[in-house]
């Protein structure tokens, strides 16, 4: 008997020890990793960014005794405090998550797009913050006030300061002069109205016409019936049709009425066709709704070219509620929701808008500059080079353009 309590007694103390030896082993295992986790990742000491810079979780860390397994983009593209994630291997081959906060900030001031002067006649009733153009990188609705005292109902120069906030506190000025002037009666209209030249196909043709190119026109309901058999045989290689068009913020989506009989007279010829769609969508949701409204349009048609959106409203920018963080991102969704469905999306804008408003885009750009050689700086792959352009079988003007290809 003493001896069975004697061996359970040698057992519960073998037992006792190899317990208390596995907890020490445990207890210190669990604070050696902890003090591996801990020492794993060390922070720089700025974690502070601006809106839509483009980093990487790497871009944090001052050093990391591991390694990462995704070192992704971190989404910058709302302001304030936000908890990143991520996740690493540690120097025991174990895998670890980790966080750390990061502060998203707006130093970039709102842009004004007005001249030195404005004029208007006396009577006049808009809002001249709304009407001289200017905008935010962010903020969809930055503060706008006229600084200074001016009367529309008297003639004369008043000196003003045009002022826009955003937000974040940023802040810019512009001084200017409001001409308020006498509405000119039409007899005294000393000199008429300036003479606008044609230019012709051939010519645009000849200037610009090599391996590269492809010369060709774009057209709506303001061509009206065209001879689709004289613009081949004019030399036309190819044509950008307008599929219809917006009939203001928030209005319907209306069918071009020469939309059917232009893509038909045109594809019957041979000719390559795009589209385009004029458009003013303010949110993204319009935006995807408006591309699928043109995929409805279209279907049934071989597409050559690249479906266009055209947003062309800049007189009344201010009204619109976006900023231009915004607006490109309303191009973007319409452009993206195409290539989705198989098309090859562009954007169309003039020389002053890509440079003042529009982001570098992925996309295809359609360059409006009506100049004989364009100082544009960005990659486009169709210049139009004027709206007075005259060829065979449509009366009246059209718009002739260039489009690169094999660069």
């Amino acid at each position: 008997m003493r001896k069975a309590i004697t061996i359970l007694i040698i057992v519960m103390i073998i037992i006792i020890v190899l317990a208390t030896g596995f907890f020490v082993w445990w207890y210190l295992e669990t604070q050696e990793n902890k003090r591996i986790d801990a020492e794993a990742v060390t922070l720089k000491e700025d974690l502070t960014v601006e809106f839509g810079e483009k980093v990487k979780i790497s871009d944090f860390l001052a050093n990391l005794n591991g390694r990462l397994l995704n070192d992704y983009t971190v989404d910058t593209e709302q302001l304030g405090e936000i908890t990143v994630t991520f996740d690493f291997i540690n120097i025991k081959n174990k895998k670890r998550t980790a966080q750390f906060k990061i502060n998203i900030i707006d130093v970039t001031k709102p842009k004004i797009f007005s001249g030195a002067s404005y004029t208007v006649t006396t009577g006049y009733n808009k809002d001249l913050t709304q009407v001289l153009l200017s905008g935010d990188d962010i903020d969809d609705n930055p503060i706008r006030k006229i600084e200074g005292q001016y009367d529309f109902n008297v003639a004369g120069d008043y000196n003003l300061t045009y002022i826009v906030r955003d937000s974040s506190g940023n802040e810019t000025k512009k001084d200017f002069i409001l001409h308020v002037v006498e509405p000119i009666e039409p007899s005294e209209q000393l000199e008429p109205p300036a003479v606008v030249e044609s230019i012709y196909f051939d010519d645009i043709f000849q200037e610009h016409k090599n391996d590269k190119t492809k010369i060709g026109i774009d057209v709506s309901k303001w061509q009206g019936e065209i001879n689709w058999e004289d613009v081949k045989n004019a030399g036309v290689e190819f044509a950008i049709i307008r599929v219809g068009y917006q009939t203001d913020y928030d209005g319907e989506y209306v069918v071009d009425p020469y939309f059917i009989s232009n893509i038909e007279g045109a594809k019957a010829q041979g000719i390559p066709v795009g589209v385009y769609f004029y458009s003013y969508a303010k949110t993204v949701e319009q935006a995807v709704e408006q591309a699928e409204w043109v995929k409805e349009q279209i279907n049934g048609y071989e597409i050559d070219l690249p479906i266009t959106f055209d947003w062309e409203s800049w007189n009344s920018f201010n009204k619109t509620g976006m900023s231009f963080y915004k607006i490109n991102k309303v191009a973007n969704t319409f452009l993206s929701s195409l290539e989705q469905a198989g098309y090859k999306g562009m954007l169309y804008s003039s020389k002053n808008y890509l440079e003042k408003i529009w982001y570098p885009t992925e996309y295809d750009v359609w360059l409006a500059h009506y100049t004989s050689k364009t100082n544009y700086q960005g990659k486009y792959h169709i210049w139009q080079r004027c709206d007075t352009g005259r060829v065979n079988g449509i009366n009246g003007n059209v718009d002739i353009n260039v489009m690169y290809v094999n660069r």
